[in-house]
């Protein structure tokens, strides 16, 4: 397609400009405009900041905290209203001015406007016409092409279709770059990045950075913070259409409104909007589309149907999966922390959502991101451009994982996770399984290639099919040294191939090699060191978390984890006269872990038996029950969240481990937190922690390394000295001076027990 004809667009005859010197003068200013977060108790402190400002800007109306823009007005009337707040962004516009000023700047170092955008597009398909080409969905209500870019390698039958749009709503300006940026990595690294390479030739991708080309344009030369479509509304002078509310599942429902004066006006009817029906046809007549996403901002979250109700999608399960390696894949580029989840018990009830109708109306996997930044920081929408190029780092490897996943030939899976370790002795297995996507297995063609040296060859390892879908193989026995990294082939019945992970042998798994060492084990018996309420912030009223002999009732346990014990952390153990008697309500209670120094290990793993029940009362599955990890002093960051639905909120303990520096960075000060939370009324939510165990993996036993440093010498007396005195089951002393080492070491005669048998076994280690 010419440029001419996507650069100009038709209303009533004139020509459309994205910004020339005559629209500056228009725009709409905003000076000494506040952004502010107000903390509000309850719902009527919440309605009455909601009536001080018409533009709302946290992505979470039901949360404690709400960012607000208000004018000097506006905020005058908040600073008499009694509610708490803090001030975000004193002026406004003094940041778009800012935002100005980088015109001109490196693709990634400023934003484009609409002119821009489709100059980038045209770069791109220059650059490699092979690979891509423009497409138009359609026109906007003011005639403007919706212009999206295909790209795909060799092949033409047909591919499973990806499809990402950005830009829904027009203030959004950090999902342009975004997406722009995700569209850039597939063209230009196409022959240098095996990923690329495979994903490329597997799909077909649509992408496009600009749905709301008319909302854009406006941004740029009249309104910075207009965010609904041009619509010119009859009979009222408030102009545009939400055309996030403007689709058919759940249209009208809660959460959008008939008022067009207000942000979230839904239209007069269900796909009134021509940008929003361009859209669906354009889907529909693509049935080889098996994702979409539509990328909005800001609040750091990751979210999936239903926005129109509270029930959870049939396929909760996989948009857990999905999401949950999502999440991590985006902390691990920057160490920003994303939440996931779905729309209505994430953020809010919103009815006619594009991400509702993907899926309920297409049958595709559908999410919608909301970028940097969080709720509560400077900026909101209007993201200063230092953080459009980490913003759209991050959120890369998220969009190819996603893409990756639903357009897989087969998928493989680890049913017991990836192994945090192997053994030397060629002892560890690696379950698979292996489920048809647009393809199924061979089952005589699956094979796991390892390699015992880093940068080495790959030794190739055939994999036994066990039947069904299941597939079991043996790391091969090894020395001990560098990490194992390997990866999976598995060859398809017309004779493709999937690699887990997708980009191998470029990128592959990688675990310590080695025997397990308890450095720490607490069965709850006797006081570690664990803290309630560390930060002051619980506000349960009941179910506060205790160390005890749970009593068991129909939500929380009758006996502890540990087969030789009574003792658990649990919210409040007692049964009481009902069910709800002393279940956590009102509020949250936290529990702390001892602070732990990970710095000799950085490869050790945390493990921990968990019980928690939300299935019962009034509001069952509402709550979550969430673990976090954190350098002392530094963000919590998300270990998991158990909740608000599944298999594991019924009660049961359940195991779970995990390596630390797949989270953070070990650091001498690394702690835990386990919180459970109460958030609506009449949930009975119970929580219970057993068995809290922290290894790690050497290649010789170190009976005798007392004190932990990884050599038997000297330094390792007093420390054998302490444990021989200690009475157990403590060893208190011993652990507030080696709080991750195991008494255990001590054993040095191997019988299984520390005493005076192990002195002279000690004596001989020294003298090695």
């Amino acid at each position: 397609m010419p440029k001419s004809i996507l650069r100009t667009c038709v209303l009533a005859g004139v020509i459309c400009f994205a910004l020339v010197g005559s629209a500056l003068a228009e725009q709409v200013r905003f000076d000494n405009h506040r952004v502010v977060q107000v903390r509000v108790a309850d719902e009527a402190q919440r309605d009455l900041a909601l009536s001080l400002t018409d533009d709302l800007w946290t992505e979470n109306a039901r949360a404690g905290t709400l960012d607000l823009r208000l004018t000097p007005v506006q905020f005058a009337k908040l600073a008499e209203s009694g509610l708490d707040y803090t001030v975000l962004v004193e002026n406004l516009q003094a940041l778009i001015d800012a935002e100005r000023r980088g015109i001109g700047r490196g693709t990634w170092d400023a934003y484009m406007n609409y002119a821009g955008v489709l100059d980038y597009l045209d770069t791109l398909v220059a650059l490699r016409p092979d690979l891509a080409s423009l497409f138009v969905i359609g026109q906007t209500i003011e005639g403007r092409d919706i212009v999206g870019i295909r790209i795909t390698g060799a092949g033409t039958h047909t591919k499973p279709g990806i499809y990402y749009e950005s830009c829904i709503h027009a203030r959004e300006w950090i999902t342009v770059p975004t997406l722009l940026y995700f569209a850039d990595q597939l063209v230009r690294n196409y022959d240098t990045d095996q990923q690329v390479h495979q994903m490329v030739d597997r799909c077909e991708w649509f992408i496009v950075p600009v749905l709301n080309a008319d909302g854009y344009v406006y941004t740029w030369t009249n309104n910075r913070l207009w965010r609904k479509n041009r619509r010119d509304n009859p009979g009222t002078s408030c102009d545009g259409v939400d055309l996030n509310r403007n689709w058919s599942v759940g249209w009208g429902g809660g959460g959008s409104s008939g008022d067009p004066c207000d942000q979230t006006y839904r239209g007069t009817s269900a796909f009134s909007e021509p940008e929003t029906a361009v859209v669906r046809d354009f889907v529909l007549a693509h049935p080889n589309i098996v994702t979409f996403h539509d990328i909005h901002s800001y609040s750091q979250l990751l979210l999936w149907p239903w926005g129109y109700t509270s029930q959870l999608p049939p396929d909760q399960d996989t948009y857990e999966y999905v999401g949950d390696n999502m999440v991590s894949l985006i902390r691990k580029v920057h160490g920003k922390i994303y939440t996931p989840g779905p729309i209505y018990s994430t953020i809010y009830q919103a009815s006619g959502g594009s991400v509702d109708w993907a899926y309920g109306a297409a049958g595709v996997l559908s999410f919608t991101f909301e970028l940097r930044p969080s709720s509560g920081t400077p900026g909101g929408f209007v993201l200063p451009p230092e953080e459009i190029l980490p913003t759209a780092e991050e959120i890369y490897p998220a969009l190819m994982f996603q893409a990756d996943y639903t357009s897989a030939l087969v998928w493989i899976d680890f049913p017991e996770g990836l192994p945090l370790h192997v053994e030397p002795d060629g002892s560890s297995t690696l379950d698979i399984s292996i489920t048809p996507g647009f393809d199924t297995v061979d089952v005589n063609n699956v094979t796991l290639y390892v390699r015992t040296v880093s940068g080495g060859e790959f030794d190739a390892v055939p994999v036994t099919h066990v039947g069904g879908d299941q597939f079991t193989v043996n790391f091969p026995p090894r020395g001990c040294g560098d990490d194992t990294e390997f990866y999976v082939v598995a060859g398809t019945t017309s004779g493709g191939l999937t690699y887990s992970p997708t980009g191998a042998p470029d990128d592959v798994y990688s675990t310590p090699v080695g025997t397990a060492l308890v450095l720490f084990s607490d069965d709850m018996e006797a006081d570690f060191g664990w803290d309630i309420d560390v930060a002051g912030d619980d506000d349960a009223t009941t179910g506060m978390w205790n160390r005890m002999d749970p009593q068991g009732t129909a939500a929380q346990p009758e006996d502890d984890h540990s087969p030789s014990g009574t003792m658990c952390w649990v919210t409040d153990g007692n049964a009481g006269g009902s069910l709800g008697s002393y279940d956590v309500d009102n509020g949250k209670t936290s529990l702390f872990s001892p602070v732990f120094d990970f710095t000799q290990y950085p490869d050790a793993t945390v493990s921990y038996w968990r019980w928690y029940s939300n299935d019962q009362g009034g509001t069952a599955n509402e709550d979550v029950f969430e673990v976090l990890i954190t350098n002392y002093g530094s963000a919590w960051v998300p270990l998991e969240t158990v909740g608000p639905a599944g298999d594991e909120t019924g009660g049961g303990w359940y195991f779970r481990e995990f390596r630390v520096s797949d989270f953070l960075t070990p650091t001498q000060f690394v702690r835990f937190q386990f919180v459970a939370s109460d958030e609506g009324s009449g949930s009975i939510v119970e929580a219970a922690l057993d068995d809290f165990r922290v290894q790690a993996y050497v290649c010789e036993g170190l009976a005798g390394d007392v004190n932990c440093d990884g050599a038997i010498n000297g330094f390792d007396i007093d420390a054998f000295v302490l444990v021989l005195g200690a009475t157990p089951p403590g060893f208190q002393e011993y652990y507030d001076v080696y709080p991750l080492c195991d008494h255990m070491r001590a054993d040095c005669n191997g019988d299984g027990e520390v005493n005076g048998f192990d002195i002279d076994s000690f004596v001989l280690l020294l003298a090695k």
